[in-house]
């Protein structure tokens, strides 16, 4: 089977993304979020133009530079030909063109996405022209790069099905030695001109839509690594282990039902209020009952946990509307 074209754009993407992780995450790095940001802002790049290459039937030029052809009389035509760029290449559109083009139907980039990206750009932008040298902007490029990483995981999850699983996706903790960790407050009048600039627009953005880790998109992430002092010897045996000594925890068949927090009534009932063009119908049961046997969507469990023979409930999460909203309409 043939390739579709956009299947490079995802795999570079993913490589950009998966970079830009590696690097923060270093140890030691000294350019640690100036890279990243340039790394993800290239990974988001990839994934959008993947994106609109994918709604085009993998034309390409959807995602080039086009202008009108010149005749033999210097007069401009209506048939539109790819600019090319210094070696003879097609250039290809820049990422506040994507984003344009994805932001409307049938695409519909959430608008908080699009928001993100922006932040992350204008941290690129004054990372390429002036160093990072401010430990409060190290903590937003941290917030706002969880965010980012989050937004663009269920993204490539919900439009190409990608597995990720396989990859830590994720940001460290940074908090466990940076600095940053002590700044309770901060006076945008100690840093340049450009920082602070920065520090402003990216307060406004972060005030528009606030921190919420429940919601599926965020500008950014607050996040915070808290110590609990013990005088108990014990407290450091908490581990997976069989070992005698150490200490047992308990997770209930209701924590582990927390991620499944819809039965078939109320998944039904959430699914009339999600769309406007829902009805129970052979098409609802159809696109459903395929989920019950994918663990991401749903959960089967006994109605009397200590009888094996006894009857069995379904159970949904969340992740089951990224499937319904490719179905229905918002």
């Amino acid at each position: 089977m043939k390739t579709p074209r956009y299947k490079p754009f995802v795999d570079k993407s993913v490589g950009a993304a998966l970079s830009a992780i590696e690097i923060y995450n270093k140890p030691d790095f000294k350019y640690r979020e100036e890279t990243f940001a340039i790394l993800m802002i290239n990974a988001w790049e990839l994934l959008l133009k993947a994106k609109i290459v994918k709604e085009n039937k993998s034309n390409l030029k959807s995602i080039y530079v086009l202008k009108n052809k010149i005749g033999k009389n210097g007069n401009k035509l209506a048939t539109l030909t790819p600019d090319l760029n210094r070696s003879g290449n097609p250039k290809s559109i820049g990422l506040p063109k994507c984003l344009s083009i994805c932001e409307p139907s049938p695409i519909n980039l959430n608008p908080i996405v699009k928001d993100n990206i922006f932040v992350l750009m204008e941290i690129r932008d004054t990372a390429i022209h002036f160093q990072h040298d401010d430990h409060y902007l190290s903590k937003k490029v941290f917030e706002i790069g969880t965010a980012s990483l989050k937004n663009y995981l269920n993204l490539i999850v919900e439009w190409f099905e990608y597995d990720l699983s396989i990859y830590n996706f994720f940001l460290m903790p940074m908090t466990f030695f940076h600095e940053f960790e002590a700044i309770k407050s901060y006076s945008i009048h100690s840093n340049k001109d450009q920082i602070e600039n920065l520090l402003k627009y990216i307060s406004a953005k972060e005030k528009e839509s606030p921190s919420d880790e429940k919601r599926e998109y965020n500008i950014s992430l607050q996040l915070e690594t808290k110590f609990i002092k013990s005088t108990s010897t014990d407290s450091l045996l908490v581990n997976y282990s069989n070992e005698p000594d150490a200490i047992k925890v308990n997770i209930t068949e209701e924590d582990a039902l927390k991620n499944y927090p819809f039965d078939y009534a109320k998944l039904t009932t959430a699914l009339q209020q999600r769309y406007t063009d829902f009805k129970v119908n052979q098409k609802y049961h159809k696109i459903r009952k395929p989920l019950r046997s994918i663990k991401r969507y749903c959960k089967t469990r006994l109605l009397d946990p200590n009888n094996s023979k006894s009857p069995k409930k379904d159970w949904y999460s969340s992740e089951v509307f990224k499937v319904f909203d490719k179905h229905y309409t918002r």
